[in-house]
């Protein structure tokens, strides 16, 4: 049986609660509710219960064991659940064409607190182009690029070398095909595309195609970077 003690001064559902300690989705804490595994000051929770700073929450069905893994996809893999990793999602995909660095996690703090764009996590990219770059590419990044599919944000930062045919971008919001987008926005091909980083985490050492369970002390920097307590 797990306790943990509510210090949220404004009233929480107790299924955003749950999810929000790691526990599981909403879904599945609601699932917990109906069969009895959650007591709140030791009666039992219902669907749609609150809790408040002092408040007393048990669970009684075991604990899952959180799981952080960096896997490095190739191109050519679509993504989704891996079966090294049973349980957890990956946060931030990439597309067939794409590849790099993937967080996989069963950990739901994570999960917004990497993906939800108002946190402004990094993630970085290199791009190779078929076309030229020219300063003006650098100039339009910088300022946001509204294309058919949507209106993306200003790059973090952009940079370009290889004689013009290779940007590192860094970006803070993670939309569909985004790089892609802006790019052939700019009339510029992406020949090939590779995450590198996520937060302060590198795809460099980590051969592709495999996957990398993340060291406590590397679970200590993720939860520090993306604001989590343990």
């Amino acid at each position: 049986m797990k306790e943990i003690i509510a210090t949220n001064q404004e009233e929480k559902r107790i299924n955003a609660f749950l999810r929000d300690e790691g526990i599981g989705s909403r879904r599945t804490i609601d699932a917990y509710i109906e069969k009895g595994y959650v007591m709140i000051n030791k009666k039992p929770a219902t669907l749609g219960s609150k809790v408040v700073s002092g408040d007393k929450i048990h669970v009684e069905h075991p604990h899952k064991e959180l799981i952080y893994a960096l896997y490095n996809k190739p191109r050519g893999e679509v993504t989704g659940h891996h079966p090294e990793l049973p349980g957890c999602e990956p946060l931030g995909r990439l597309d067939k064409e794409s590849e790099g660095l993937l967080l996989y996690t069963n950990d739901y703090r994570v999960s917004d607190a990497l993906l939800n764009p108002k946190h402004g996590r990094e993630k970085e990219y290199e791009v190779l182009v078929y076309e030229k770059c020219t300063p003006r590419v650098v100039t339009l990044l910088k300022k946001g690029i509204r294309t058919q599919e949507a209106q993306y944000a200003p790059v973090k930062s952009v940079s370009i070398y290889n004689e013009g045919h290779s940007l590192r971008i860094v970006l803070t919001e993670g939309k569909k095909h985004e790089i892609r987008r802006m790019l052939n926005a700019l009339n510029l091909t992406v020949k090939k595309l590779v995450r590198v980083r996520i937060l302060s985490f590198v795809s460099h050492g980590l051969k592709s195609g495999v996957v990398h369970m993340l060291s406590p002390r590397q679970i200590k920097t993720l939860l520090s970077e993306t604001g989590i307590e343990k």
